[in-house]
């Protein structure tokens, strides 16, 4: 995996955002970090973005409204919730919501790093159709 793997890291929290980008540096990505709903879309707007680490809720939205955005625009990121230890994900409706999974906080550097495998893997597959037409 190449540093031309652009990652957005959207959260309110300032603790969980500085925890999940010192992981997120010690992989070979270029590391983009919001707090807020706008600042997320500007930069989903701007470039092409292949995993985002969003809050359920940011301050000014949801991933939800992340996530509809990008697919209106034809360049939906895979999406990873960031969650509180307490927090309930329902697996069935992040599926339906195209989310790739979730990390609770605090944060493991291996649980980060299997999402981040994950999403590179998805990625090859939607690429291999394409080479092989």
């Amino acid at each position: 995996m190449s540093k031309e793997w652009d990652v957005l890291v959207a959260s309110a929290n300032f603790e969980h955002r500085r925890s999940l980008i010192r992981i997120l540096e010690e992989l070979p990505l270029n590391v983009i970090s919001v707090s807020t709903f706008q600042q997320a879309e500007e930069v989903l707007s701007r470039q092409h973005i292949a995993l985002m680490f969003s809050d359920q809720r940011l301050p000014d939205g949801t991933y939800r409204e992340l996530l509809s955005h990008t697919q209106s625009c034809g360049q939906a990121p895979r999406v990873v919730l960031t969650t509180e230890e307490y927090d309930v994900v329902d697996p069935q409706e992040v599926a339906k919501c195209g989310v790739l999974g979730a990390v609770k906080y605090p944060f493991q550097a291996t649980d980060v790093e299997l999402q981040v495998i994950r999403a590179a893997h998805e990625d090859r597959l939607e690429l291999e159709p394409a080479i092989a037409q």
